[in-house]
């Protein structure tokens, strides 16, 4: 789901400081994409003033769900920030969030299929060597 709603963009990495601790919870679970936004309602006034002063500013832009951590090479998109540990992603236009969720959710899926197939390939192993169809030992 793509919502709009306030973000608070920072310029840098260097300006995360005026954060403080809220930094590290906010930024610090990785950095796909190009930008760095979070959600403008995360912030007190007196960070959202601290932010300011370093060179963030209030933009307006949308959150979007995401599964799965992708790059900006992955996507062909740039105006973004998201993390998969969170689940969220921001992004400056709803065009580019509807992007970045679509590949991530594909490259997720991707990915669950990968690890079913080697699971049922597995499966398969263990199945003929319970059969006596394979490992056995020969002296």
């Amino acid at each position: 789901m793509i919502k709009e709603l306030e973000l608070l963009r920072m310029p840098n990495r260097a300006s995360l400081a005026a954060l403080g601790d809220k930094a590290r919870f906010y930024f610090g679970h990785g950095d796909d994409g190009d930008l760095l936004l979070a959600m403008r309602i995360c912030f007190n006034d007196d960070e959202i003033a601290a932010a300011i002063a370093a060179g963030a500013e209030i933009i307006t832009g949308y959150s979007f769900e995401y599964f799965y951590p992708v790059t900006v090479k992955r996507t062909g998109v740039t105006g973004w920030w998201a993390c998969s540990a969170l689940c969220c992603g921001f992004a400056l236009s709803r065009e580019v969030a509807e992007r970045v969720s679509a590949v991530s959710r594909a490259e997720f899926i991707e990915d669950i299929q990968r690890c079913h197939e080697e699971q049922e390939q597995k499966r398969r192993i263990y199945a003929e060597i319970e059969r006596g169809l394979r490992g056995r030992w020969v002296y």
